[in-house]
């Protein structure tokens, strides 16, 4: 299989852990796949605008009735949804804000749910996902606290079952997560978490 590689950032801070987690990662799985192309996408720092009316309006415009103002209002848009089509391996790089995704990766993905693009829909049957299900998503993110299976804490997880849920619906089943917690405990302990995640990271670069 030919790889191709979609890595995106969505941390505001301009060095974060979750970004370095996965810059670190990348460097290791291009060792392993100097050929593949990557494209490469900040959105901490160059946030994709959220759908507005004018959005939303050119969205349910048929494709073939659009103005070219609408097709323009739609076109970053449509670059996310052609990128994240033609990549097999896509990474997100993104820290847990108030339990959840912060506003920048809410916003790439409010830009990527769309009818007959990503999905698509049957009155009958319901929605039907258009992605390539054999599509690999990694997601590293970092977050205050810790949010492993059996802490207290996982109830709170909002961001992973989230994500789960979002690109399931469009078809991207095979996702796995490296989280890098407990950044607020002592040095001692936010560091074993990022060597754990790292770790993870870097076994799984060479054959991912």
């Amino acid at each position: 299989m030919t790889k191709s590689l979609l890595f995106l950032t969505f941390s505001p801070r301009s060095a974060s852990n979750s970004s370095g987690l996965a810059r670190k990662f990348i460097d290791q799985w291009k060792s392993a796949n100097p050929d593949a192309p990557i494209v490469e996408h900040d959105f901490g720092q160059t946030p994709m605008a959220g759908p507005d009316q004018a959005w939303i309006e050119a969205n349910m415009t048929p494709k073939e009735q659009r103005s070219s103002a609408q097709r323009a209002t739609l076109a970053a848009s449509d670059k996310a949804i052609s990128e994240l089509r033609a990549a097999t391996h896509v990474v997100l790089a993104t820290p847990m804000f108030n339990f959840s995704t912060p506003w920048q990766l809410k916003s790439y993905i409010d830009n990527l749910v769309r009818n007959n693009e990503t999905f698509g829909f049957d009155p009958e049957t319901g929605p039907i996902p258009l992605l390539d299900q054999k599509k690999k998503m990694k997601v590293i993110w970092s977050s205050a606290f810790d949010y492993a299976v059996g802490n207290d804490m996982k109830a709170l997880d909002q961001l992973t079952p989230y994500i789960s849920t979002i690109f399931g619906f469009m078809g991207v089943t095979d996702i796995s997560f490296v989280g890098s917690g407990n950044a607020w405990a002592s040095t001692e302990v936010a560091h074993q978490f990022r060597s754990k995640a790292e770790n993870e990271l870097a076994n799984a670069a060479p054959t991912w």
